[in-house]
């Protein structure tokens, strides 16, 4: 007798003792959830572990849930108390039954080909340990603005001993691109739940230190989406983190003075756009931690003193232009993202 496709897809699946659990974390996202569950129902490699960690809802998140239950085959809701994004996390990976663990933000959207794609990636080499692949940034409406990596970066397979290619992985992956032995989680450790935004950067810094194997995938597999919960707010926070996980992780690391330069150029750059969404006194602030850390750097003190006279109001107009070049530049291609995944991804 015949084996079906569904069944040669779970063979598939566990080929090389590949098994995903697949973390899905929200909080109040009951709006945007059905989109991310819908990617998954979608996967070409159906037979994997689904955790849903409801970081303390109070909206209809439990009653969107159940209408995708029947979906899956391996399917576990958790419900806690509201802990920020690390603890949701932790408490996924930390229940995991999967030899690899997939994290998938609430608000955002896999193509139907991402898990297989990840999958032949591990298989093709016993050596990674974390894998992390491109994806496109999407406003709220569906206009696809840029990709998340710099296009043109070096190839990546093996532990990360450039301080360029340090730089271009750790400050512009996003978790929904992230998978991972979960040997490595417990090699390194937790998800920091010191850090309200920007726990996922502080463990793959962390986990790069420790000389963890990393490859990286040049293809477009997830859609990250920007909208009103996840920027101006989450951008400044992000900075203290940034910071904080540089004094103590990068400052006096292995890659050397080289990381020095480049993390000043990194911070300079973005302090300096955020200037243009804050308040004089904000902005004061955030350049005072910022040469706490970066002592000496002339642009940032004159950038300081400059917020006594205005500097900040005088950068919006700036801020505006930049913001109406980009999304002109980012052209008008537009997804719909109610559309099914393979419909979706089809487009891109």
């Amino acid at each position: 007798m015949s084996v079906s496709a569904e069944q040669n897809a779970i063979v598939n699946s566990r080929r090389g003792g590949t098994r995903f659990t697949v973390v899905v974390t929200t909080h109040n996202y009951a709006h945007l959830l059905p989109d991310a569950l819908r990617s998954l129902a979608a996967q070409t490699v159906p037979d994997f572990e689904l955790l849903i960690v409801d970081d303390g809802s109070t909206d209809n998140t439990e009653e969107v849930v159940g209408q995708f239950r029947s979906r899956f085959r391996d399917f576990h809701y958790l419900k806690q108390s509201q802990s920020g994004p690390a603890a949701a996390r932790n408490a996924g990976v930390q229940k995991a039954r999967g030899t690899h663990v997939a994290i998938l933000d609430a608000d955002d959207v896999w193509s139907p080909r991402y898990l297989e794609t990840i999958q032949n990636k591990f298989e093709s080499n016993p050596k990674i340990e974390v894998v992390f692949a491109d994806g496109l940034r999407v406003l709220g409406n569906g206009q696809v603005l840029r990709p998340v990596f710099t296009p043109g970066l070096p190839w990546l397979e093996g532990p990360v001993n450039s301080t360029a290619v340090f730089f271009s992985l750790c400050n512009y992956f996003l978790p929904s691109g992230m998978v991972f032995r979960k040997s490595l989680y417990e090699r390194i450790g937790a998800f920091d739940s010191r850090f309200p935004h920007g726990d996922d950067f502080e463990w793959v810094v962390r986990a790069v230190m420790a000389g963890a194997y990393c490859a990286r995938i040049d293809q477009k597999l997830f859609l990250y989406r920007r909208h009103g919960g996840n920027l101006t707010n989450n951008a400044v926070v992000f900075l203290e983190t940034w910071l904080t996980v540089y004094e103590e992780r990068m400052k006096d690391s292995r890659l050397g003075p080289e990381c020095e330069r480049r993390a000043r150029t990194f911070a300079r750059d973005y302090v300096l756009r955020l200037l243009g969404i804050c308040s004089a006194s904000e902005g004061r602030s955030l350049l005072s931690r910022t040469l706490e850390t970066l002592p000496g750097d002339l642009m940032l003190r004159c950038a300081y003193l400059s917020t006594y006279l205005g500097s900040s109001y005088a950068i919006r107009p700036l801020k505006w232009a930049k913001h109406v070049l980009r999304k002109l530049r980012a052209g008008t291609q537009q997804v719909d993202l109610t559309a099914p995944p393979e419909i979706i991804f089809r487009s891109l």
